[in-house]
């Protein structure tokens, strides 16, 4: 592998969770030891803040929810990423600090520069080395959604701003950002990035 650390990321309804796992059984099949995690999540902390940030009983203001995001990422940067990393695993994110840029920055209009900054010191700026990003239009990714969760029931206006947001980091980012379109046939796209990742040998 290349990397180490390779964050999946899009708006709701872009299948990052089926295609991660694609990826992760292709690499158990060549014997590279990985890890899924996801955010929020992915810790005991994580977890209960998920819970928080997720459900639709609770009502969370943007600065708040750009904050609760920081923190959970945090913990998991700390106690599964970095450890991960060091034992030699392969850690593949459902999503990581870019989307608190996108859905809070962009999104929320927080400020693109000011979350930005403020994941950055949640991370120590350890992000990701590889970010793959499942772009897709807004109002097919919402056709896609059985149940949303508080943030991906939000409107198309909404996701359209987001998806502007990741945009934006695709380019600032060029060279640790690779676009994959999220419309395309699913097995098409486990091998594209299969090659990308170096999972198997481009002929």
């Amino acid at each position: 592998m290349k990397w180490n650390y390779i964050a999946f990321e899009g708006i709701d309804g872009s299948g990052k969770s089926t295609i991660i796992k694609k990826i992760s059984n292709k690499l158990d099949s060549l014997k590279f030891q990985n890890v899924i995690v996801r955010e929020p999540g992915g810790t005991v902390v994580g977890e209960g803040v998920r819970n928080l940030l997720l459900s639709h009983n609770y009502k969370v203001t943007p600065l708040a929810e750009a904050l609760l995001f920081s923190a959970q990422r945090a913990q998991l940067i700390e106690e599964i990423v970095k450890p991960s990393i060091k034992n030699e695993v392969v850690v593949l994110s459902d999503r990581s600090a870019y989307s608190s840029v996108a859905y809070q920055g962009v999104g929320r209009e927080l400020g693109y520069e000011k979350i930005f900054q403020l994941n950055d010191i949640a991370i120590n700026s350890f992000w990701p080395e590889k970010i793959i990003l499942l772009d897709i239009t807004p109002k097919k990714a919402l056709e896609r959604q059985k149940v949303a969760d508080r943030i991906g029931s939000d409107n198309l206006e909404f996701f359209t701003k987001v998806r502007s947001g990741y945009l934006q980091l695709a380019r600032e980012f060029s060279e640790k950002f690779l676009v994959v379109n999220a419309e395309n046939d699913l097995d098409k796209n486990v091998q594209i990035l299969s090659k990308c990742l170096t999972i198997v040998d481009i002929k």
